[in-house]
C-alpha cells in the first residue's frame, strides 16, 4: 500500500519503504564512486544548483531501471492525480551521460541551492542525510526539514530553495522530475 499525505497546498509527503530506502542508499554508494573518480568533472551537472552545491550527478540509468522506486513513484503519481500511472514517465537523455532526470545533491557547510523550479509535471526530493536544513517553498509559506527516507513531491513549476548550510556534515538529497503524457 502506498500512503501519502498532503502537507501544504501543493506538496505531498511520503515515507519510503525500507526496501526502497536500501536501493537509494545503494544509489549513493555508486554516485560516491563517480564523485571520487579523477574525471568526475565530466559527469557534473550543469544546472541551477551545480554552482552552489558541492557536487551533483545523475543516478546511473541501470539503477533507476532496476529499482522498485521507479514503480513506486509512477504509482504514487497515478494515485495523487487520480490518473493512470502509465501517463507518467521519467525523461531519459538517450545517448547522454545524464541518463534519467534523477540526480544526487551533495552539500556541505557553506553550500546552498538558490530559488529555482524544475522542468516536467511533478518534481520531488528524497532525503537521505539531512540535519536541520530546510527545503523552502516561499510561495507556499512552507518549509520542510526532511529526515532519512522522507520524500516530498510538488508541481515542477513551484519555486523552492535551500539556504546556506551552517553545519559541518554531508547533506545528501536526490531530486527528480516526472513528466506526463498529454491527455
Amino acid at each position: 500500500m502506498i500512503k501519502y499525505k498532503k502537507i501544504s497546498t501543493n506538496i505531498i509527503y511520503t515515507k519510503l519503504p525500507k526496501e526502497i530506502l536500501k536501493e537509494i542508499s545503494g544509489w549513493k554508494k555508486e554516485c560516491d564512486k563517480i564523485k571520487k573518480h579523477p574525471l568526475s568533472f565530466l559527469k557534473l551537472h550543469e544546472n541551477i544548483g551545480s554552482k552552489t552545491n558541492n557536487y551533483q550527478v545523475s543516478i546511473p540509468s541501470r539503477l533507476i531501471e532496476d529499482s522498485y522506486w521507479l514503480a513506486y513513484i509512477m504509482r504514487l503519481c497515478g494515485i495523487v492525480t487520480q490518473k493512470n500511472h502509465r501517463q507518467f514517465f521519467l525523461r531519459k537523455w538517450n545517448g547522454h551521460f545524464d541518463g534519467y532526470d534523477v540526480w544526487i545533491n551533495y552539500s556541505y557547510e557553506g553550500n546552498s541551492n538558490p530559488k529555482h523550479n524544475h522542468g516536467g509535471f511533478l518534481s520531488g526530493v528524497i532525503f537521505l542525510n539531512n540535519k536541520k536544513d530546510a527545503t523552502i517553498f516561499s510561495e507556499e509559506n512552507f518549509s520542510f526539514i526532511g529526515k532519512k527516507g522522507d520524500m516530498i513531491m510538488f508541481p515542477s513549476l513551484l519555486k523552492h530553495k535551500v539556504n546556506k548550510q551552517k553545519e559541518r556534515y554531508e547533506r545528501t538529497t536526490f531530486a527528480f522530475n516526472i513528466n506526463k503524457h498529454a491527455d
